[in-house]
């Protein structure tokens, strides 16, 4: 009521213009879907969640480009053109810091895009610039290291926006479930790149499976059609039970283990064409069992999706960590194909592990770090440069490639432990 004992004014109901208006806003901005019926009439309905078939079906064909970029180029670059095992690092290095750089970026290139192209349409950018960039290769070792640096950076921009399209409007067990399957969808196009590219080691054009990128964003390319303009928004009430007290702590350490991991896999990649020659493998059976870590990663991603009793424990950073180093350290320095294909296997279950609690504790938490876009894959983006840095560096000393990745390795374990031992004060 008002002081002088009139009533107070109602506020007055907007108008139809003004609903129109705000409903076509809502509309652009991808929280609602206009639809027309027969007679013309339009309709408006809350944007559903990109189709989950589609999104996978994409990031498979894009994970095996990936692959071939990440996994196969070295045995490429060593194979057709000779090069050493300092220029195969120098190679990796070139391709993490065109990650890095565009990563770092994709946020503010996005929203400069945005106002006048979709995140489809600039999806659909980056996959076409990927089948420009994939005769690259014929051109000789200069067009190997181009056709690298290049599809890098394109990937640096493609995945934050197939990774918004997979989350935006999934929350909860919905949100956990997905990711679960995108995990497994990626890991299985990466592990099979080095089976599908084995037959070129009998020819002296290994390079016709970089081309293979081209294909592959073609494919995915093609499947553009299937997703809405723009993800849509995040349902602002959505709300999920709180999260264990030791999950953030938890958190805390995985975020300094995942980009380690990242470190171990730069830094193993541009090795293992060295380390199957020395072992005396045959060309065709190289790239095979160089995948025994990507093949033996799909099957532990598999447990850790289907599992539950490692929610919350610590033991289970502390195994991932320990089976990833003692794969890396036994995979460099490995005497026979056996030794090899268990200390891979233990390299690949270690990453699984480490990856995939990183992942469950960001969403659990409620902040999903983890599946953020470009800060992450910055992140991943960093360690493929500090690993072959480190193998580089480590070669110049005359220490082992391997051993300078490990001491980088070690300072972020035992900053993963202090947030242990931080937790550990605070439960006692």
């Amino acid at each position: 009521m008002a002081t002088d004992g009139t009533p107070p004014e109602r506020a007055s109901a907007p108008s139809v213009e003004a609903l129109a208006r705000e409903m076509e806003r809502l509309a652009a901005s991808g929280s609602l879907v206009r639809e027309f019926d027969e007679h013309g009439e339009s309709t408006f309905t809350a944007a559903q969640p990109a189709s989950l078939p589609v999104v996978l079906a994409i990031t498979f064909v894009g994970s095996l480009g990936t692959g071939l970029l990440w996994t196969g180029v070295p045995f490429v670059a060593e194979h057709d053109f000779g090069f050493t095992k300092a220029q195969n690092l120098w190679l990796a290095v070139a391709e993490g810091a065109a990650y890095v750089g565009v990563a770092l970026l994709a946020g503010g290139l996005l929203r400069a895009m945005e106002r006048r192209l979709s995140p489809r349409a600039v999806l659909g950018l980056v996959l076409l610039a990927q089948i420009l960039i994939c005769p690259l290769p014929f051109l000789g070792a200069s067009g190997v290291v181009a056709a690298a640096v290049a599809a890098s950076a394109a990937s640096a921009l493609m995945w934050p926006i197939v990774e918004s399209y997979l989350s935006s409007g999934r929350h909860g067990h919905r949100l956990r479930w997905s990711v679960g399957l995108f995990n497994i969808a990626w890991t299985t196009a990466v592990a099979a790149t080095l089976f599908l590219m084995a037959p070129l080691f009998q020819t002296q054009w290994t390079r016709l499976s970089v081309v293979g990128i081209g294909p592959c964003a073609l494919i995915a390319l093609a499947c553009l059609r299937w997703l809405p303009p723009r993800p849509p928004p995040h349902l602002a009430g959505a709300r999920q039970a709180p999260a264990p007290a030791v999950y953030r702590p938890l958190r805390d350490a995985t975020r300094l283990l995942l980009p380690t991991s990242y470190l171990l896999i730069g830094a193993i990649g541009p090795l293992l064409p060295y380390v199957t020659s020395r072992l005396e493998v045959a060309a065709t059976a190289a790239t095979p069992l160089a995948a025994t870590w990507l093949t033996v990663r799909v099957f532990a991603m598999l447990g850790m999706w289907r599992m539950q009793f490692w929610h919350g424990k610590w033991s289970t950073l502390l195994v991932g960590a320990v089976l990833m180093a003692a794969g890396f350290l036994a995979a460099a320095s490995a005497s026979s194909v056996s030794m090899l294909i268990v200390a891979l296997a233990a390299f690949g279950t270690g990453h699984a592990i480490i990856y995939y609690a990183s992942l469950y504790y960001a969403m659990t938490v409620g902040h999903a770090e983890v599946d953020a876009g470009g800060h992450f894959e910055a992140l991943v983006g960093g360690g493929y440069v500090l690993g072959p840095l480190a193998g580089l560096l480590g070669s110049a000393v005359g220490v082992g490639e391997q051993w300078f990745a490990m001491a980088l390795a070690a300072v972020a374990a035992m900053l993963a432990a202090r947030e242990w031992l931080r937790w550990r004060r605070a439960v006692c």
